[in-house]
């Protein structure tokens, strides 16, 4: 073999062994962007998604599902959809509750509460609590009016028990409810809710605390698991960094 041949394969060699680290080092630097990303999606715990329902038994099921971050003490980014019980649009999603997350922990029980507005107020009593009743008269109160003027607004509220390290849905009859404040309605000044445990006085049919009959029907609590394609992908990519590292030690 000449000289100059020898030279030719030993520029070629070197450039492959360029090659497969430029290759190399691009395929370490996409795996490091992904890992990272997923550090950062899991920097604020666990995420969880919600979805609580309300059987309306004079008008359709009130649904929320949504969203939320848990990180062993504090409960953040909470947010989702409910349909509104007021627009005669069965289960379309159409109000969007982000706004004003607020949270209580009482020992192991964390309460949460997520708004359609920047703001807490929902009722004429000043508050978003479905079950405090308004006074009319000084003898007559009646829960779930809308203030004058109305800010048109709604909430969703439901907690669970922490207890374990697990996030058990609990306070179902006791916590979870809703109100919607939102105009366009079928009840004039009154807001549509409902709250407590289903009641059966007459054995016909069930009736709930709301204004009209609803009751708080389930709560359903669960892990939003990282996706195993995600996994699967980095776990393929580390594999590409080290058998590329072999074929140019290979070389």
């Amino acid at each position: 073999m000449t000289f100059f041949n020898l030279w030719k394969v030993e520029l070629l060699y070197h450039l492959r062994v360029l090659k497969m680290k430029h290759i190399q080092k691009n395929l370490f630097l996409f795996l490091l962007f992904i890992l990272t990303n997923i550090s950062i999606a899991n920097a604020n715990g666990v995420t969880y998604s919600v979805e609580g329902i309300f059987s309306e038994p004079n008008a359709y099921d009130t649904v929320f599902t949504g969203t939320f971050d848990w990180d062993g003490a504090t409960l953040t980014n909470l947010q989702g959809v409910m349909n509104s019980s007021m627009s005669f649009k069965e289960h379309e999603p159409n109000l969007s509750l982000s706004n004003n997350l607020i949270t209580n922990l009482d020992g192991s029980i964390v309460t949460a509460s997520i708004f359609l507005n920047p703001s807490s107020i929902v009722f004429a009593t000043g508050g978003y609590d479905a079950s405090e009743e308004f006074m009319l008269t000084e003898t007559v109160g009646i829960a779930g009016m809308a203030p004058t003027p109305n800010p048109n607004n709604a909430y969703f509220t439901f907690s669970f028990d922490t207890a374990g390290g697990e996030l058990t849905p609990t306070g179902i009859g006791s916590t979870m409810q809703y109100g919607d404040c939102m105009p366009a309605g079928m009840m004039g000044s009154f807001c549509m809710t409902a709250f407590g445990d289903a009641k059966d006085p007459d054995a016909s049919r069930l009736t709930g605390e709301g204004t009209m009959s609803g009751f708080s029907s389930s709560l359903t609590i669960s892990a939003v698991p990282v996706p195993a394609a995600v996994w699967l992908f980095g776990t393929a990519l580390a594999g590409l960094v080290g058998v590329s590292r072999k074929r140019v030690l290979a070389a």
